[in-house]
């Protein structure tokens, strides 16, 4: 009778876990690329330069654009090519940093208090590690300020009126610096203009991640409401052959439903052999050791 309830249980929870991951919806990181497109000095815009759409006299409707932009334009990819002449370039990028595991530091409360001065530093970083555990290879780390809710504002996202006078929240060195040493991390994203601190003429931090083959993400669209941990994440740059950076799309695959109680729908196959493993030798046991 107890065999027959633990092997109950043990059906429940891996059913009810594969039907709560099942549950898990895809989220769009990405902002739309329009004409608004939030771009830099000496940087093309994102431009549509052609808008074709008609209706032929058979009924059969046609469309198609022809558009213009930089490769640092809105939601973008910085290939470590842009700052490191060694790097990877945007078509050399491994799948394997593409599509990868993600994890979330929460600075909203931080930036709530300091706004544009709020800053990343190590004991963000370490903090996250004492609650979540050691960060996995092949993981891309995304910093949430919250800026994105002023990202169709250019004076409040820039921090200024001018691309010479930029105010925003940012990465300090001593966390790029903490990021490298992980050897773990193959990419940075922020809900803001630029990894720096509203500084576009040193990019020290931007200088050490890139120097380092640690792509970076900026300009991203971060939920308020958004996972620290248990997320994939798929980062897909449009593939440009030499490109230091390109348009991106980035989508997080969220797994907050995964809960201690239902863990096995995440371990690996051969835990499930091992775990009928000890089921039939604790059946052995019960029914023949016994009598």
């Amino acid at each position: 009778m107890n065999f027959v309830l633990f092997l109950a249980v043990l059906m429940f929870l891996e059913s009810d876990a594969i039907k709560l991951l099942k549950l898990a919806n895809p989220i769009d990181l990405t902002w739309s690329f329009t004409s608004n497109s939030f771009y830099t000095k000496n940087t093309h815009p994102f431009l549509l330069t052609k808008q074709t759409s008609r209706l032929s006299e058979d009924g059969t409707w046609y469309a198609q654009n022809e558009f213009c932009t930089g490769e640092h334009v809105g939601t973008h990819f910085n290939a470590p090519y842009h700052r490191n002449r060694q790097g990877y370039k945007v078509h050399e990028i491994p799948l394997k940093h593409l599509i990868a595991h993600g994890i979330k530091v929460d600075l909203r409360l931080q930036t709530k208090r300091l706004k544009n001065k709020s800053v990343l530093l190590p004991q963000h970083l370490e903090k996250w590690v004492r609650t979540h555990g050691p960060i996995q290879q092949y993981t891309v780390l995304l910093v949430q300020f919250h800026w994105s809710q002023y990202y169709n504002n250019k004076t409040l996202y820039l921090g200024a009126k001018n691309d010479y006078e930029l105010s925003f929240p940012g990465i300090s060195k001593s966390a790029a610096e903490w990021i490298v040493k992980t050897k773990k991390i193959v990419g940075v994203g922020v809900d803001t203009a630029a990894v720096d601190k509203g500084i576009y003429n040193s990019e020290i931090s931007k200088k050490i991640l890139l120097d380092n083959n640690v792509y970076v993400l900026e300009n991203l669209n971060i939920p308020a409401k958004f996972p620290d941990d248990n997320f994939a994440l798929y980062v897909l740059p449009m593939k440009i052959f030499d490109g230091t950076g390109a348009p991106l799309r980035i989508i997080a695959v969220p797994e907050e439903n995964v809960t201690k109680g239902v863990i096995i729908a995440v371990v690996p196959w051969y835990t499930h052999v091992v775990v009928l493993t000890i089921s039939c030798l604790w059946f052995y046991v019960q029914v023949f050791l016994r009598n």
